[in-house]
């Protein structure tokens, strides 16, 4: 009976003493969950050059860009779109989704 009972609690032990914790896994999640999305919005998020940004600021106060100006703009864009559709930004958006669901479920 006392075998028994050493042994069981040996394996609960051991059970336990591989598990983390619930806010370890939470850090953990958190980290690598930062980590990916750097990595998105450095690869993959819009930048908005000073141009732009004047433009766009021009716009909200009722001035048109310049066709030139907003040629440039829409070429932006459309390098934008291209990079978020890059197999590349697909996969890190996939990650932060996956690690996002993690999160949710804990």
């Amino acid at each position: 009976m006392r075998q028994a009972l050493v042994i069981a609690f040996a394996f609960a032990a051991l059970l336990l003493s591989g598990c983390k914790s619930k806010e370890q896994k939470s850090q953990d999640l958190t980290a690598a969950y930062q980590a990916a999305n750097a990595a998105y919005q450095k690869d993959c998020s819009a930048s908005t050059s000073d141009q732009d940004g004047k433009a766009i600021v021009g716009s909200a106060f009722g001035n048109k860009p310049s066709p030139q100006q907003q040629a440039v703009i829409d070429q932006h864009q459309r390098d934008a779109e291209a990079r978020k559709s890059s197999p590349h930004c697909k996969e890190l958006e996939a990650q932060r989704d996956d690690i996002t669901k993690k999160m949710l479920v804990q």
